[in-house]
């Protein structure tokens, strides 16, 4: 059973990028895609949403896997609705 994650634990690679869309041409507020590296192999989404889900609306969330053996890469990209919240992990 892979062992949940804390805020003491997480990822230590996260930073912030506006995803592109028809939201940043117009002045609404992009989505936002974090990418999270350093992952332990046994990490699954679940525990990224309990974690990452604490500062804001997660709107999806990608393991990144081997085509072949979908085993984990040990990164994956985390979608806010919006991007004021993923920009939390900027100042962390």
């Amino acid at each position: 059973m892979a062992a949940a994650i804390s805020a003491q634990e997480a990822p230590e690679a996260v930073t912030s990028q506006p995803a592109a869309g028809p939201e940043v041409a117009t002045g609404v507020h992009a989505n936002l895609s974090l990418y999270v590296g350093d992952l332990d192999p046994s990490v699954d989404e679940s525990q990224l949403l309990d974690l990452f889900g604490q500062v804001g609306q997660v709107v999806s969330i990608r393991v990144c896997r081997d085509q072949t053996r979908r085993s984990s890469l040990g990164y994956a990209y985390v979608n806010y609705a919006n991007a004021q919240d993923g920009s939390y992990y900027d100042a962390v």
